[in-house]
């Protein structure tokens, strides 16, 4: 201790070796199964240890492992030689409040970061859920996931697909015609509302889409060259009564008064936009083009009638 006060410094003085070893050895075999001398190989790379060890003295240290509760397989010509931990007692439980918050800030997040960042949480939640016995526990773990039903391997297709802006062709399931194949100029992945979608200038119907990524079950081709069609973009001017609204990314402010802001919005897909600006309620207001409020007057008009039925 006096040595560690001294100099800040763990050394092989302050600790007891022969547990360091056994630690180390356990950390390995967490990660999968090792022969001798892939635990050897650990054991000399470690900073503190720098050796290898004989086959009965790896026997020692597993021994001592199984005896405080771990399952560790033997290592026979059967499983190559290699040492297996199928259980060990070093899981724990996360209180509900824990889980809840923990939820709470993983579905915050999606929206606000990278695809890329989201499948490495999702890793995360496997690795955690998989150190944890509580079947409880482990549910909530899975229900936090907003990739459980999507295939990861379609999902890391997409992501490269839509980096190169590559035109594809998809079997999609729509919930209205059912199984369909799609072709798309991948733009973009992101969520809306808690799903995933894919979004790209849409060739089956000439215009700029987006598909839920949990619908798409198989890629069809990848073309060599994209076909040249132009899509068209919408512009539109609206009001909303809230001065501290912040603008999406094809958003600009182009007028601010002390309690309202004036917005204009490029936007390639015209339902999309619809939907976005009913969402925002009475806080909105179009300005510009004619055609576009006639068109969310025309829907709500349609929204009214739909309640007078009931």
């Amino acid at each position: 201790m006096q040595e560690f006060l001294t100099n800040n410094t763990v050394t092989c003085n302050l600790m007891s070796l022969t547990g360091y070893r056994t630690l180390v050895i356990l950390n390995a075999l967490m990660e999968s199964p090792k022969s001798n001398d892939e635990i050897n190989d650990c054991l000399l790379n470690d900073q503190y240890i720098k050796e290898n060890f004989s086959s009965d003295t790896l026997r020692i240290y597993i021994n001592s492992l199984r005896a405080i509760g771990c399952d560790i397989s033997r290592a026979n010509k059967l499983n190559k030689k290699k040492y297996e931990l199928t259980n060990h007692p070093f899981t724990y439980k996360i209180p509900k409040s824990q889980l809840k918050a923990l939820s709470k800030i993983i579905k915050g997040l999606y929206e606000q970061i990278s695809i890329q960042e989201v499948i490495a949480i999702e890793d995360f939640l496997e690795k955690l859920s998989n150190s944890i016995k509580d079947e409880e526990c482990k549910d909530s773990l899975k229900k936090m996931s907003l990739l459980k039903s999507i295939n990861l391997k379609i999902l890391k297709e997409l992501l490269l697909y839509c980096k190169k802006k590559n035109q594809i062709t998809f079997l999609y399931n729509s919930p209205k015609s059912g199984p369909k194949e799609i072709e798309i100029i991948a733009d973009k992945l992101s969520f809306k509302s808690e799903r995933l979608y894919l979004w790209g200038n849409n060739i089956t119907h000439h215009q700029y889409s987006f598909f839920a990524v949990d619908k798409i079950f198989k890629i069809c081709s990848i073309k060599m060259l994209n076909d040249r069609e132009e899509f068209p973009t919408i512009k539109v001017i609206y009001e909303i009564n809230n001065i501290e609204y912040i603008p999406e990314i094809n958003e600009k402010i182009i007028e601010k008064t002390n309690d309202k802001l004036t917005i204009e919005v490029d936007s390639k897909n015209e339902f999309s936009l619809i939907q976005r600006i009913l969402y925002m309620g009475d806080n909105c207001k179009i300005l510009s083009p004619e055609s576009f409020k006639h068109k969310i007057l025309t829907k709500l008009k349609a929204m009214e009638k739909s309640y007078e039925k009931v």
